[in-house]
């Protein structure tokens, strides 16, 4: 995405606006745009420059000259003394700052559970989680026997008469334990089902529905196994009702002609407290529900309870709180993972440059450019050229595909493999000649070749081979004009001359290269005469 330039870069910027060697002065032009105006213009160009960021990577010319000439210990020791390395270490000081701290810390938790059996520890994690496995067991348990209990009771409540015990707890009965209350009076409700007038212990009068009676006082007990298994046969009480049902005995209290206290609305949740009439009939209700367990619940609540009982006698509490020592022990099981992941992240960064070097050895060796550590020569003509990829100048000027061109397009080929990828608008009305697309098709497979072992150990080095400008050299070669040249091109007068001296720059260098052959240095120097005239060769009249 877009972001604001850096004091640095538009220093830079500044420094190119003159055409070096043709201006005296250079302008700068700097464009509002909706989001940055005059304010962030004037903080770039008054601003100081950025803090010095060294941008050193090792290439295959520094790899191939290390090597001529000092061993391979000797040459890392060079690398880990580079600039690039300097500041890579002034970066990792806070890091090893907080591996220090880190460290610091873990040690001090590893004296606190030095006593610690770590397998008491994890017995004691092991039991915890097989405790909450079991409670949830007890929990649904306990759903499943409310939901038969409750179906059970439905049908009993219809039968129930006045002065029975029920156990209120629901949606309009809000308590945290069942409120056992004698059965006033029953009311019409609004459905099907009565409202149910009660009144508790504590002499509090109650509205409520059947819903919210969890229990009776006397039911169910002697129709356990029906109740358990979510029966839904009739139940009766009172006396014999015939051999189909079952009998419940319930316990009622004597109530006479009490009736519900005036004033008191019948609407399910409300309550009001009774008066000194009501109290004798509250003293003879009880004060705790005998809720039903069922069989299952019964048995699991033993379960829990014996999981429990391991737990509040287990040996790890002789060394403190079972739950502090868990959470420092899972302290110090992520610091060791953070530290571990930290002083992983610093040996690479540590280590960076040199392999990056490492890479670059191995890149040569299996391009045939190195043997033992020796450069073939292949390797010797990489070290002798200067570039952003020697490795693939070298296989170019080798190939033999430019010891035939004509100066002129000698000229050209070279500028395709020194210069960088073009602007997608950027055009020129001049095409290059046959000899040269075609050498320059010849040197594809090549290129495809460095681009894979690149690829392969993560090297990022450019492979220029661009044909869509080079017909502008091979035309200045040939002695077009200046003004002529630049009317004929999208670029810039300053692109145009950078590219003629960065293809005047390598021409300039391969008749030093020792093994190339005779008649590619001579193409060069004829090549390099060609193109060395103003601006190019930046002589000021």
């Amino acid at each position: 995405g877009h972001r604001l330039l850096t004091a640095s870069e538009f220093l830079q910027m500044a420094g190119r606006a003159g055409r070096r060697g043709m201006d005296t002065n250079g302008y700068v032009v700097t464009v509002q745009t909706p989001f940055e105006g005059a304010k962030e213009a004037a903080y770039l160009a008054t601003a100081g420059a950025d803090p010095l960021v060294s941008q050193f990577t090792p290439t295959y010319g520094m790899v191939l000259n290390l090597l001529q000439t000092h061993s391979l210990p000797q040459a890392k020791e060079l690398v880990e003394r580079s600039f690039a390395q300097y500041l890579a270490t002034l970066y990792l000081k806070p890091q090893q700052q907080a591996i220090t701290e880190l460290t610091a810390e873990l040690t001090r938790i590893d004296f606190q559970l030095a006593p610690v059996d770590v397998a008491v520890m994890e017995g004691y994690q092991k039991l915890k989680e097989h405790l909450k496995v079991e409670r949830r067991i007890l929990k649904d348990l306990q759903h499943q026997a409310e939901v038969s209990v409750s179906k059970a009771v439905s049908q009993v409540l219809q039968q129930v008469e006045s002065g029975a015990i029920l156990y209120l707890k629901g949606k309009n009965v809000p308590v945290s334990s069942p409120v056992p209350a004698v059965l006033v009076s029953k009311q019409k409700g609004s459905g099907q089902f009565p409202y149910l007038v009660c009144l508790s212990a504590a002499n509090r009068w109650y509205v409520a529905t059947t819903a919210d009676v969890m229990g009776l006082d006397g039911f169910p007990e002697v129709a356990d196994d029906q109740v358990s298994n979510g029966s839904t046969e009739d139940y009766s009480t009172g006396s014999t009702q015939g051999e189909s049902s079952d009998i419940i005995t319930l316990r009622y209290l004597e109530i006479g002609t009490l009736q519900p206290l005036e004033g008191l609305e019948i609407k399910p949740g409300q309550v009001k407290s009774g008066n000194e009439d009501t109290e004798a009939l509250a003293n003879q209700v009880p004060t705790i529900a005998q809720l039903w367990v069922a069989p299952e619940v019964r048995e699991q609540q033993g379960v829990v309870g014996d999981l429990e009982g391991q737990m509040e006698t287990h040996a790890l509490r002789q060394w403190g709180n079972p739950s502090q020592l868990i959470k420092r022990h899972k302290k110090r099981l992520f610091l060791q993972e953070q530290i571990n992941q930290r002083q992983t992240k610093f040996r690479e960064y540590q280590a960076q440059h040199w392999h990056e070097f490492l890479n670059l050895i191995e890149i040569l060796k299996e391009s045939g450019s190195l043997e033992d550590l020796t450069p073939t020569v292949l390797g010797q003509v990489a070290a002798s050229v200067r570039g952003e990829n020697e490795l693939w100048l070298a296989l170019a000027m080798l190939s033999g595909e430019l010891d035939d061109l004509d100066p002129h397009q000698l000229a050209a080929a070279c500028s395709a493999i020194v210069t960088e990828t073009p602007r997608p608008d950027s055009w020129t009305n001049y095409k290059p000649s046959e000899e040269v697309l075609e050498a320059l098709g010849n040197l594809r497979r090549i290129r495809r070749q460095v681009f894979q072992l690149q690829r392969r150990y993560h090297v990022a080095l450019p492979v220029w081979s661009e044909d869509r400008l080079i017909g502008l050299i091979e035309q200045w070669s040939l002695g077009k004009s200046w003004r002529e040249l630049c009317g004929n091109t999208s670029l810039d007068e300053g692109d145009v001359v950078r590219i003629l001296r960065r293809t005047l720059d390598i021409l300039s260098q391969i008749p030093h290269v020792l093994p190339l052959p005779e008649s590619l240095k001579t193409n060069a120097i004829r090549a390099a005469q060609l193109l060395d005239r103003f601006p190019v060769n930046e002589r000021v009249k």
